[in-house]
Formats: structure tokens, sequence, C-alpha cells
């Protein structure tokens, strides 16, 4: 009996242990550290806006850079099938990920150039083959010089700043016992008798619109002594680890440029003596009369919310079958606008506009009642625009269709004999849209706008002016931006609104004969603030 118990408890507790070691390796397993882990990598074809100039050098010039980078190895990415464009696969990891089968590399590079105006701009992005999402993104906006030597010196700096985002600086190629050997040598700065910090990335933290990589959350394995370095490679021993052995092939290095901070000399403030900050003549140019904590502004990627005040004039003109026209205008009258636009992507767009306007002015029918008429004006739409970029920024120029819905109405009060009427049109909208930054810092924008309705429909109260209509409407802005800060832009909007209306057969208006057209123009002059989110 006491054998079979010891063997029962020999079991018993063997189990447990290896339940404790399968459950303590499993702490340190990360998906994310698996997902960044990057030894190959590819080139796509680079595009740009003239026919391949600057496209084929770039190309060129990124393919070398990844043969000379040690720690990566070219992939070719042969690929038949044309792709979509940089902006495109950006919002479209599912296609990423198609491109990336047909590849053998965790990670490809995929570049665009644009020439304008107000420079050249570069784009480079690093596509994880895992997710199809951007892992990091460079840009060069608006260089000035467009010589194809200082184009390859742009997209090598741009290079480097990429490898500075991935959150490691190496890898750990092996393990024996003690011994490791690492990715790293002379050329990334590695010196003999180094320590190097091992991590395991936890967590990446990515851009809650973009998708590219804003930061990520580590946690130290242990650390490895450097004995012996090569160009390429070193050669050391781990000297410190939470768990034995478990520092391992893949296991990521970090920290070869740490943050540092200036030593202060002492733990108390600043003596009478010591002429402390609030004693230099700058203090409050520096700190202000108010001091507080300086956040970076968050540059806008969610949407826009605005207001704007403004002036119009207003003209409204009814032909009777009679020959009469009747005839009523204002030449000042105030109004309002609410917009808010959402934006899904860079290249969608989901708008809401909201105007009214209060007129006012004389009965044009003589003896008809009321002898002053108190009107009103609202405009509403929404509609789902695409955005064509031409310089693959979402602040640049680009050009905008949308689609959607809108109502147009004004109201009237009840007149005798019939003068003026209420009227409301509506129906799907048709338009198009671009703006133009002015400076090479995007500080002034200008623009223009146009929309069209499909099949307006009118309606008519208390009566009908005639037995069926036929409409026209067409609307035409132009507008210019100033950009206040990171969030804020004020803008100045001139519109121009045309409703027309032809009638066929007889209408029940009162005291008047039926009309055969009607004619409404607004012209407006606004000012306003956009607060972009």
């Amino acid at each position: 009996m006491r054998a079979i118990l010891l063997v029962f408890s020999l079991v018993f507790y063997s189990q447990i242990a290896v339940a404790q070691t399968d459950a303590q390796s499993s702490t340190y397993v990360s998906q994310a550290d698996n997902d960044i882990t990057i030894r190959k990598v590819s080139v796509f074809p680079v595009r740009d806006n003239l026919d391949g100039i600057y496209a084929r050098p770039i190309e060129a010039h990124l393919i070398q850079l990844v043969k000379n980078y040690h720690q990566w190895d070219l992939s070719e990415a042969a690929l038949s099938d044309t792709f979509a464009t940089v902006g495109e696969l950006e919002e479209n990891p599912v296609q990423v990920t198609k491109l990336g089968a047909k590849i053998e590399a965790e990670a490809f590079l995929v570049a665009s150039a644009s020439k304008s105006p107000s420079g050249l701009t570069i784009k480079l992005n690093l596509f994880l083959k895992k997710d199809g999402r951007v892992l990091v993104q460079e840009i060069l906006k608006d260089h000035p010089r467009y010589e194809i030597s200082e184009l390859k010196e742009q997209v090598q700096l741009l290079f480097q700043k990429m490898l500075k985002r991935i959150p490691y600086d190496g890898m750990v190629l092996s393990r024996q016992e003690n011994r490791v050997t690492v990715n790293l040598g002379r050329v990334d700065g590695i010196v003999q008798g180094q320590t190097l910090t091992v991590v395991q990335i936890l967590k990446l933290g990515r851009h809650p619109k973009f998708g590219f990589l804003v930061g990520a959350e580590k946690e130290i394995l242990g650390k490895i002594k450097v004995l012996k370095v090569e160009d390429t490679l070193s050669f050391g021993s781990v000297v410190s680890e939470l768990d034995k052995g478990l520092i391992k092939r893949s296991h990521k290095i970090a920290g070869l440029d740490p943050v540092t901070y200036g030593a202060p000399d002492s733990l108390e403030g600043p003596t009478s003596g010591g002429g402390g900050l609030g004693d230099r003549d700058d203090s409050k140019t520096s700190f202000g009369n108010n001091p507080g904590e300086w956040l970076p502004a968050r540059p806008p990627s969610f949407g826009s919310v605005g207001i704007r005040v403004g002036l119009g004039s207003f003209t409204h003109s009814v032909s009777l079958t009679s020959s009469d026209t009747l005839e009523a205008s204002t030449d000042v009258y105030p109004l309002i606008g609410l917009h808010g636009e959402l934006w899904l992507n860079p290249r969608w767009a989901a708008r809401v506009e909201i105007e009214q306007g209060v007129i006012t002015g004389s009965n044009p029918l003589a003896g008809s009642a009321p002898g002053e008429l108190n009107l009103s004006t609202n405009r509403y739409s929404i509609a789902i625009g695409h955005n064509f970029l031409l310089q693959d920024d979402f602040f640049g120029p680009k050009i905008q269709l949308r689609g959607g819905i809108a109502q147009y109405s004004l109201s009237s009060p009840v007149t005798q004999p019939t003068s003026l009427t209420s009227t409301a049109y509506s129906g799907l909208v048709l338009g198009v849209a671009g703006s133009l930054p002015i400076d090479p810092q995007k500080i002034w924008t200008v623009g223009a706008g146009t929309t069209f309705f499909l099949m307006p429909r009118m309606e008519e109260k208390p009566v009908s002016s005639g037995g069926s209509n036929k409409n026209q409407i067409n609307t035409f802005n132009v507008f210019a931006e100033k950009k206040i800060n990171e969030n804020l832009k004020a803008v100045g909007q001139f519109d121009i609104a045309l409703y027309k209306s032809t009638f066929s057969g007889s209408g029940n208006r009162t005291g008047t004969s039926s009309a055969s057209d009607m004619n409404q123009k607004h012209t407006t002059l606004s000012l306003g603030i956009n607060y972009l989110f």
C-alpha cells in the first residue's frame, strides 16, 4: 500500500510541476512580439505622377537600402498584377494581405512620389504581411529640390527614420547554454563589454484612425554582456534573466539609444544666488504668468464641425399666365449655417449641412394681404463624399465627389389674393468640390464646389401655381480657409443658389391666374470657424 501511495504522490506532484512550467512558459509568449518579427522584406513597385521619372530611381534605391541593411534579407516582389495606390492600400488591409500572400517576406515597403508646384512629396510605408496594416509611415512633404541625387538622400533619411520607429534594435539569433549570438555589430555601435537589454513586445499601440505604430509596451526579460564583436554580429553571455533558460532565439534587443536627461545639481531648488529659471530675463517668455504643462496638439484625424454666419440677398419672381409678373426682393437678410463631417478614412467622408435664414420683404401683389411678408429659408443635406488625393496627403490638393439627399424650403405666410407661396424642393444630389493649399505651410487654402439636383421634386402650399412642374436647381460656392492652429480654421464662403420651376396646366391660385414659371435666387456671403478633431 505504501508503495502505491508513493507512486501516486510522485505522479501527482510531477503533473503539478509540469503544469506550473507550462503556465510559466505561456507567460512569456506574446503574439504581438511574434507578429512584429521581421527577417525578410520586399520592395513593391514605386509610383509617381510623372510616368516613372522619380519612381524608378526611388525603387532601385530602396532595394539597395534593404540589401545593405544586414538585419533584413531582400525577398523579390514579382507582382504581375497592378495593385492599388499607397493611399488605397492603407485603407484596405484585406487587399494588402492578398498581395502579401504572393511574397515570401514578413513585411514589404510601398512608396509613392508626387510633384506639385509646392514641392516634392514622398511617402514611405512599411506594411506587415501578418495583418495587412501599416506598421511604420514616414512622409517628406513639399521638398523644394527635385534632383535625383537629392531625392536619394531624402529617401535614405526616410528609411533610417523608419528603422528607428520599429520598437526593437535587433534580435537574438541563437543560444547554447548561456552563450548567445545577436544580429548587432560594430555598424550598429556595439562595443565589447556592453550590456544589452532583452525585451518582449507585449502590445502594439496604433493610431486610432490610420493604424500606424505610435508606441509599444515592452517587458524586460534579461541582460546580455557582449564578449566579442564583429561587423554585423556580436557574441555574448546571458548575465541575468527572469527565469532560467527564458531568453531564446527571436527575442528582441532594445535600448541601444536610451533616453537621457541632464543631471541635476541638487535635490533643492535654486538659491538666491543660483540664478534660477524664474529669475531669467526670458522667464515670462518661457513660462508666462500662469505656467502649465505643455502638451503637443493632436493632429485632426476624425472629422470637423463648423459654424458660419453671414448676409444674403434674395430675389423671387413668379410669371403668371396673365402676363403679369410678381417680383419680390430683399437686399440683405441674416443667415446661419452649421456643418459636420466625419472622416471614415482618408478617402471617404460623411457630411451633414444645415442653413437657415430669415427674410423680410414687401408683398409683390398690390392689394394682397398681409402687406409685409416674413419669410424663412431652410437648407438640409446629407452626403457621402469620396476624396481623390492629388498628392497622397489628406490636407493637400484634393477633389471630392459627393452624393446624397438635400432639401430646400421657403416658408411664406398665406396671402389673399395669392402672391407668394411656400415651396419645398428635394431630391438626390450629385456634387463636386476641390480644394488647393496656396502656400507651402498649408496656412491658406482656396476651393470651390457645385451641386446638381437629380430629378428634383417641388411641393407648394397652400395652393398650386400650376398643374404639374418641371424643376431645375443649381448651387455654386467658392471659399477660402486660414489655418489658425492644428485644430482651428477660419473660413469665408460665397454661395449662389438658383431654383427654377416651369408649370404646365392650371393651378388653383386664389385671386390671380396660374403661373408659367417661378424663380428663386439666393446670393450669400458668410464667415465662420471650423474645428477639426
